[in-house]
């Protein structure tokens, strides 16, 4: 398992994250993989620190009747979204082969789990692990993650400071102090103007624990380099 940089507070090193989501996705098994080859390669030669995809299964993600999508419907997709995240979920047997690849290719492999069970699948091929911003209060996967005493990186978008602190704090109740928050804005693709990085020190003041920034802009540099400038020591950024 890769060990480049591990450590999330390094004051001399901006930790990088390519996101690579779920656009792994191309067809059958043997395309899916071939593309998150190729994906993982990328992200390697781009100098990235990890790259990160993403865990779950439909049903534990949306309720059966959730219905469609008004962001999808948008881009033209006017599919129910069980129907698209049951596409779109990633076979749990495909992870250990992700692993073996950013392995191979000296990048961390990272995998945003959505479950208890998500988890339990990824954990034994992560060194550390990333809580979505949706999932921030969610108890049980929480302390699950807690409990692997790994490092945990926790999105923020649409979280108000209790939420965040509630995290953090079940985190450290749980006996994991290796803790980092990205500051987020949950809007795909995210307006340069909504990105709200001034929450960058006033998360640093409160939290004393490193701070990143989510980049989910179309914009390649402003956001990131605007967030490093402003304390943050992580960065995810979507390159997919």
């Amino acid at each position: 398992m890769a060990k480049i940089h591990l450590k999330i507070d390094d004051p001399n090193h901006t930790f990088i994250i390519a996101e690579a989501g779920s656009n792994w996705k191309s067809g059958s098994y043997e395309e899916d993989l071939e593309q998150a080859k190729k994906l993982i390669k990328i992200a390697s030669k781009a100098g990235a620190d990890a790259v990160k995809f993403q865990t779950y299964k439909a049903d534990t993600v949306y309720a059966y009747n959730a219905g469609n999508s008004n962001y999808l419907a948008e881009q033209g997709i006017n599919k129910e979204i069980n129907e698209i995240f049951e596409y779109l979920s990633m076979p749990y047997e495909m992870i250990s082969e992700l692993s073996q690849i950013c392995n191979d290719e000296k990048i961390i492999f990272m995998s945003t789990p959505f479950s208890v069970e998500d988890a339990k699948q990824i954990d034994p091929f992560v060194s550390l692990h990333k809580i979505a911003s949706f999932e921030i209060n969610h108890v049980r996967l929480i302390e699950f993650l807690s409990k692997t005493e790994k490092p945990i990186l926790i999105s923020t978008g649409a979280s108000t400071f209790d939420e965040i602190d509630f995290a953090v704090n079940l985190i450290k109740n749980n006996k994991n102090n290796e803790i980092g928050l990205l500051q987020c804005t949950s809007k795909y693709p995210a307006p340069i103007e909504s990105l709200n990085l001034s929450a960058i020190p006033k998360m640093k003041e409160r939290y004393n624990i490193p701070i990143g920034f989510s980049d989910h802009s179309v914009e390649p540099l402003i956001g990131p380099l605007t967030a490093v400038g402003l304390g943050a020591t992580i960065i995810e950024k979507h390159f997919t």
